[in-house]
């Protein structure tokens, strides 16, 4: 008379096929984390530079009044909503302003985690978005993409 029920054989079967099935969605699921650190950052230095565009567009061509260390001046006069700079880091990344004067704007965007961003992203005047090969800090060759 056999017992119904399930051999040692088979529930090693479905374990090792369930491990494998976790380890691809792991592995998945932090490159989804990757890209999605990755578009927030462009999507946030896509608007700096929307408001640097509205900025100079309200004051003659002009970027800046005169050399600038953070955004508040753009949220003053209502062209930008969140000064990023002041913040420190938003999601993984850390912004810098490189250079603000009145000819245009560096921002930068630096990986705080190598793990959970593949490079470090620049907007520069007009609203070129570069970024470097690496998510290294000390990266700084940034290139069109």
């Amino acid at each position: 008379m056999r017992k119904s029920g399930f051999t040692l054989v088979e529930i090693m079967v479905v374990m090792a096929i369930v491990s494998l099935l976790v380890s691809v969605a792991i592995v998945e699921g932090v490159q989804f984390r990757k890209q999605a650190n990755e578009s927030n950052c462009m999507a946030n230095l896509n608007a700096i530079a929307s408001g640097f565009e509205i900025y100079s567009a309200r004051h003659a061509g002009l970027y800046a009044q005169q050399a600038e260390f953070n955004l508040h001046y753009l949220i003053a006069d209502g062209c930008l909503f969140q000064d990023l700079v002041l913040l420190n880091q938003v999601g993984n990344f850390r912004y810098v302003v490189s250079s603000i004067n009145q000819a245009g704007y560096d921002i930068r965007a630096l990986a705080l985690n190598p793990a959970l961003a593949d490079h470090n992203y620049q907007i520069v005047t007009g609203g070129s978005l570069l970024r470097s090969e690496t998510s290294v800090s000390s990266d700084t060759d940034f290139k069109s993409f």
